[in-house]
């Protein structure tokens, strides 16, 4: 299969300079050159199939970047890497937002782009190509005290009653704490330790440095102090879950609250996200900016998946308002269970021993089978997940 690439600047001089930056292509490439601008790129787009787009834009106005969303939003399958000067946090989060995947800065490593533009040929082949061997599933909360940590904790723990080997990495790299959920004793290491020491990576050295709360169960800590997440770059997270995925059958992902280099990175390489809510006013408000943003980056709405957490059937909003709202079926529903769960939170126990019966263990439990359903443990429970795609 063909690879379309459009490669974009406004001189001729940006042009050779963008072509001679990006690695050494093969035959199945075809590399199409435009000079121009925003409108230029959005026409360029528009007018034929691009899976990646490669443009040097030296300024940015608020129009060409609301021409590059729409331009984008048109072309989900397709991918692009912006090469400008403007590296202020405002217009960076603006960029993501619009869906521009990489953003190559004038103070940026030599090879950042060839790097950026190698990072963007492995996902289009991932997803194009057969698929891996994990499953990769994000978590992510619409608003804080969602309860996603509790799930994705307690999910892994359900899964490695199935028999299979679970990773659990904790991203919410300012203030994590999935390690409370899974056990008393304190982290001694975590994803800090791993990043600055990123050329030991093998599967033996990422298991030495994660927590072992059951058998087949490894959870990597967040930093236990902000500063030291500063380690955790984007290239890191990607070397962690390609050694992860020839490990694993499952790779849970605790997102946290803020979306940035790092954990776009990590939504990139998931299967599913699920957003996590409640049935409450801003959890709903909240979760539907959310979901726009998701669907901004790029992702198919296939991909994101609702969970509602704590639901009561007698709640004021019901589940089909809550799909109405945010045009995505509620996957799963987890009952409201106070006690048992903050017992369960308080003293880093598994629900599914403390409380096995408990209406919150039972659903963890199902959800777990659906996922990993014992009449196909091994290669084919992929196809049971996603319906055969």
């Amino acid at each position: 299969m063909t690879l379309r690439v459009l490669i974009l600047a406004p001189t001729n001089d940006m042009l050779s300079v963008l072509s001679t930056a990006l690695p050494p292509r093969g035959g199945a490439m075809q590399i199409a050159s435009q000079l121009g601008g925003a409108a230029e790129l959005s026409a360029a787009i528009m007018g034929g199939e691009v899976d990646i787009a490669v443009a040097e834009l030296p300024t940015v106005s608020d129009s060409d970047l609301s021409l590059i969303e729409a331009t984008l939003a048109s072309n989900p399958r397709m991918t692009m890497i912006l090469v400008c000067g403007d590296s202020s946090s405002e217009f960076l989060l603006r960029a993501m937002r619009a869906g521009i995947r990489e953003i190559v800065l004038p103070n940026s490593p030599a090879d950042a782009l060839a790097r950026a533009f190698e990072r963007q040929l492995e996902r289009h082949a991932a997803a194009t190509g057969p698929a891996r061997k994990a499953l990769t599933i994000a978590f992510l909360s619409a608003k804080g005290g969602g309860g996603a940590t509790f799930l994705a904790t307690n999910l892994g723990f359900a899964l490695a009653a199935r028999e299979r080997k679970v990773a659990l990495f904790d991203l919410n790299l300012q203030f994590g704490d999935a390690s409370l959920f899974v056990s008393e004793q304190r982290a001694t290491r975590s994803i800090a330790d791993v990043a600055r020491e990123i050329h030991r990576l093998d599967p033996a050295f990422l298991e030495a440095n994660m927590m072992h709360p059951q058998a087949g169960y490894c959870v990597l800590p967040a930093p236990d102090t902000p500063e030291r997440a500063i380690d955790v770059k984007p290239d890191t997270i990607e070397r962690i879950f390609g050694v992860a995925r020839g490990r694993y059958d499952f790779v849970l992902v605790d997102v946290g609250r803020v979306l940035d280099k790092v954990t776009v990175r990590a939504l990139d390489e998931a299967n599913a996200i699920y957003v996590v809510i409640q049935s409450t006013l801003p959890y709903l408000h909240n979760a539907k900016r959310l979901v726009g943003v998701l669907t901004g980056l790029g992702y198919d709405r296939g991909k994101v998946k609702v969970i509602l957490n704590r639901f009561v059937k007698s709640d004021e909003i019901g589940v089909a308002e809550i799909e109405k709202t945010l045009g995505l079926k509620v996957e799963v529903q987890i009952p409201n269970s106070y006690e048992a769960v903050a017992y369960s939170i308080n003293h880093g126990l598994s629900l599914l021993k403390h409380a096995p019966r408990d209406p919150v263990a039972r659903s963890l439990t199902e959800l777990a089978a659906s996922l990993a359903p014992n009449t196909a443990k091994g290669g084919g429970w992929l196809r049971g997940v996603f319906g055969g795609r």
